[in-house]
């Protein structure tokens, strides 16, 4: 048994008045000169409440009725078979440690022990399947193990946490939430990190998107990113294939940021589309070769786009766009300026031939709107805007399926219903200068942003020039996918678009995009992104259309690159069915695998989900038993998800902030078998081990003063002092 003492006073202060009352019974005692009985009487009674004072504690040793939990959890993820822990693997390290039959037979004494290993997820082991014999895995998720360990542990009585042994290589966030858990629910995290720093090798191909759009026929060029780690002043060769056969070789130098552009020209299919595939071979100690190649579908969109520019408040940005778009023989164009209500200027570009005239060429007919493909809206179009305007453009997107571009923000002033409708966002008050661009998820994957720069796109972003200027948004609309928005948090929506019936709305919230054609960051690549951005933009716009000509059924991925954990998604439309016959069938394949699946109605359109699937091309045939086509084929590109191998380098960083945080402690190997000594030490620092109990708080303590009291009084009366 322990003892202590918790004094309510400061140890200076208790010592001062012991010494004055002593020197008080020394003075009385000299002065009755009498018996030193009195005097020692009175030095016992003082001693008495010294006792009281001191207030001291006893501590008693808490008695459990059941031993304490211990969770153990071991990282099975490939990055464990890293071998460098005294030339082992750090799995192998923890495994032998684990298994150690005196290590086991004490954690067994003193604890209930549970053993788990997890990696993606986490699995109960018993303690000789804790070997190097499982599969790697393919991610480090510490957070969900950690959680789902917490959780139980905080609802029991008895529990002395989880001893979490991995080299901290996390690849999921969520951990240092879990350790906050941890710390409410009283779970000590004693964490044991195996490993050191692993210097990283690796090459990766990027594209900006999975597809390429080109106007049928044409040449274009293919473009991507070598990315290099580990691997400086080295060149690499990079293959193009095409329907598995190399199509060209190039060899790339990174640059000092450990990026290379490489580039293909090509010529794009009359129709349809064709998969291309870069590829990097690998290297020798090269830590992932599964992101050594990427796809790139590159899709036929048609010989031309016919574009009308319609522009109210003639401005030099539509004058710059309109100059840009002429210089593109694919693009047939027809601009309109409204100079004032009597004159208008309209200029027609087409196979090379220029016409100005002044006249309002802005369409007053269904036929001559729909001899348009895209029209482009600039400010004040309301002015070109009579009673049959309204009708005759809703039946131009709705139905015909063409598109309308918002191309300077909000296209009006005030209120104004017929453009209203077609807007995808709602607008606020205001407007933000000098913002920059910021590429939402949603638009990562879209080939109206492969502005063919060497790099990732915010790398590209970040080198072109700010935007003068956007009106400030409330948001996107409900069915609205906004693709950009502004750099700053809480930022305008920059770009967005909706579905309207058969075709799309998209609306560019943005002054000053002219500004990227001109090289003010001093990349030469910069100068192409502005017209990349447009031809690509108006093919993109031509892609969309829902409905090849003479078919009645529609097929849509949700992507054209699925991960290994994600179910691929696709949307089925149909026009002039009867819906009651239609029983659509979807065929996924890859030549190794077939799985077939029925799509379910959902409103006008049906879905269908299937997977996830393994990495590799799968070709998506729709099958219909009435309309046209009889088929619907596509091919989409399924990558593995897992980073589990970019980065070898164990983290205990991280391994120790999740120890600190919890209120448990970092761990060494020789510590694991002194398990119970580590748990009782914490115990007995935050005085969960012992209760107190006070020492001087007995009756017989009372009685003795009372009769040093009562004998002092006694001793006095035979002395004829009172």
């Amino acid at each position: 048994m322990n003892w202590i003492s918790l004094p309510p006073w400061s140890t200076r202060l208790i010592v001062t008045v012991l010494l004055v009352l002593l020197a008080l019974v020394v003075v009385r005692w000299r002065r009755e000169r009498h018996s030193a009985s009195l005097a020692i009487g009175r030095i016992l009674f003082i001693g008495g409440l010294l006792l009281i004072v001191l207030n001291p504690q006893a501590l008693i040793p808490n008695q459990r009725a059941d031993k304490p939990k211990l969770v153990v959890l071991l990282d099975t993820s490939a990055s464990m078979w890293t071998r460098d822990v005294a030339g082992r693997s750090r799995l192998e390290m923890a495994s032998q440690t684990l298994q150690d039959p005196a290590t086991l037979a004490t954690l067994n004494h003193e604890f209930t022990l549970d053993l788990r290993r997890f990696d993606h997820d986490t699995r109960a082991a018993e303690a000789g399947a804790f070997t190097t014999n499982v599969a790697p895995g393919d991610a480090t998720d510490i957070g969900a193990a950690l959680m789902s360990a917490i959780s139980e542990l905080g609802e029991l009585k008895s529990q002395a946490g989880v001893l979490l042994i991995s080299d901290g290589r996390a690849t999921t966030p969520g951990a240092p939430d879990a350790a906050q858990l941890a710390l409410a629910r009283s779970v000590p995290l004693w964490t044991w990190c195996l490993g050191g720093p692993v210097p990283r090798r690796d090459l990766w191909i990027e594209t900006a998107s999975s597809e390429a759009l080109a106007f049928g026929g044409a040449e274009v060029d293919l473009t991507a990113t070598l990315r290099e780690v580990g691997y400086p002043d080295r060149s690499f060769k990079v293959d193009l294939l095409k329907d598995d056969q190399l199509v060209d070789t190039k060899e790339i130098l990174p640059d000092t940021n450990g990026a290379g552009r490489v580039s293909f020209r090509v010529k794009a299919p009359e129709s349809g589309e064709q998969r291309y595939v870069f590829r990097v071979p690998p290297q020798p100690e090269e830590a992932d070769v599964a992101n050594n190649e990427r796809a790139v579908f590159l899709r036929s969109v048609g010989a031309k786009v016919r574009v009308l520019v319609a522009e109210g408040q003639p401005h030099w940005e539509t004058k710059f766009l309109v100059q840009s778009l002429k210089r593109d023989p694919h693009v047939d164009l027809t601009a309109v300026y409204r100079l004032n209500a009597q004159r208008n200027v309209g200029v027609v570009s087409a196979t090379g031939n220029e016409t100005r005239v002044e006249k309002d060429l802005f369409p007053r007919t269904a036929a001559e709107m729909n001899a348009f493909d895209v029209i482009i809206l600039g400010r004040g179009v309301e002015a070109f805007f009579d009673p049959d305007t309204e009708a005759m453009l809703t039946d131009f997107v709705s139905r015909r399926g063409g598109s309308l571009i918002f191309a300077r923000g909000k296209p009006y002033d005030g209120r104004f219903q017929p453009l209203a409708k077609f807007e995808p966002v709602a607008w606020g008050d205001g407007a933000a200068g000098a913002v920059r661009l910021r590429v939402t998820e949603a638009g990562r994957d879209n080939p109206m942003f492969d502005l063919g720069s060497s790099g990732s796109l915010d790398e590209l972003l970040a080198r072109l020039p700010a935007l003068d200027e956007a009106r400030v948004t409330l948001g996107g609309k409900p069915l609205a996918v906004v693709l950009a928005s502004s750099e700053n948090q809480d930022g305008p929506v920059l770009l967005a678009y909706q579905r309207y019936g058969q075709g799309k709305t998209l609306g560019l919230n943005a002054s000053g995009l002219w500004r990227w054609a001109f090289r003010e960051s001093g990349q030469e690549e910069s100068e192409i992104a502005y017209q990349r951005f447009w031809v690509s933009l108006l093919q993109w716009l031509l892609s969309g259309s829902q409905f090849l000509p003479g078919a009645d059924v529609s097929m849509i991925s949700a992507r054209r690159y699925y991960t290994d954990d994600q179910p691929m998604q696709f949307l089925i439309a149909t026009r002039n069915l009867d819906r009651g016959i239609y029983q659509p069938r979807l065929v996924i394949g890859n030549g190794q695998k077939t799985v077939e699946v029925e799509p379910r109605a959902r409103g006008e359109s049906f879905v269908a989900e299937a997977g996830p699937f393994a990495p590799g091309t799968y070709r998506v045939t729709l099958r219909n038993n009435v309309g046209q086509p009889a088929e619907v084929s596509q091919s989409v590109e399924v990558v593995s998800a897992s980073i589990e191998k970019r980065e070898l380098s164990a983290d205990p960083a991280l391994m120790r902030e999740l120890a600190e945080t919890s209120g448990g402690a970092v761990v060494e190997a020789r510590d694991v078998a002194r398990m119970p000594d580590v748990v009782k030490r914490r115990e007995a620092v935050r005085q969960l081990s012992h209760r107190q109990e006070a020492v001087w708080d007995r009756w017989w303590i009372l009685a003795v003063l009372l009769g040093l009291l009562g004998a002092e009084w006694w001793l006095r009366r035979q002395e004829g002092l009172l």
